[in-house]
């Protein structure tokens, strides 16, 4: 699979759980906490480029801990696990070094556009404060990106 393959079938599933993605977001900034001052999402690919990785929503602000406690149910946008039956949901994968890419760039870029489509549509306009968008690890090739309130 080349990296435009790969890339298209990652957004295909990235977008089938979009509804649920925007109802967390959604949540998240309706609890956002008083002293909050930003919206961080951050993308986690796997360290060895197999093709899991998570999209987490944390806080920026004062006392971490309280700030991204109040919004615990709805921090996680995305997650790719193993389970019994293979990777749930069922990203395209691969061998540890069977790509012709970074794995882990195209995975933060594709995730990154999703996001922001994400943002447009119950982010932009709803939410008082501003996010940022960022890659674990520096992966990405255009990151970070800015999501205005």
């Amino acid at each position: 699979m080349n990296q435009q393959d790969y890339q298209a079938a990652l957004r295909r599933v990235l977008d089938q759980h979009s509804d649920a993605a925007q109802t967390r977001l959604a949540a998240l900034i309706a609890a956002l906490p008083e002293k909050a001052r930003e919206i961080h999402v951050g993308i986690f690919p796997d360290q060895d480029g197999e093709g899991t990785f998570s999209v987490v929503v944390s806080l920026e602000g004062p006392d971490l801990y309280v700030l991204n406690k109040a919004v615990d149910a709805h921090r996680t946008l995305f997650d790719v696990r193993h389970t019994a039956t293979g990777v749930t949901p069922a990203v395209p994968m691969f061998a540890s070094d069977g790509a012709s890419f970074v794995v882990q760039d195209v995975i933060v870029d594709t995730a990154a556009d999703w996001v922001e489509a994400l943002w447009a549509s119950v982010g932009r306009g709803k939410s008082p404060l501003p996010g940022l968008i960022y890659g674990d690890d520096d992966y990405g090739t255009t990151m970070p990106r800015a999501l205005p309130a």
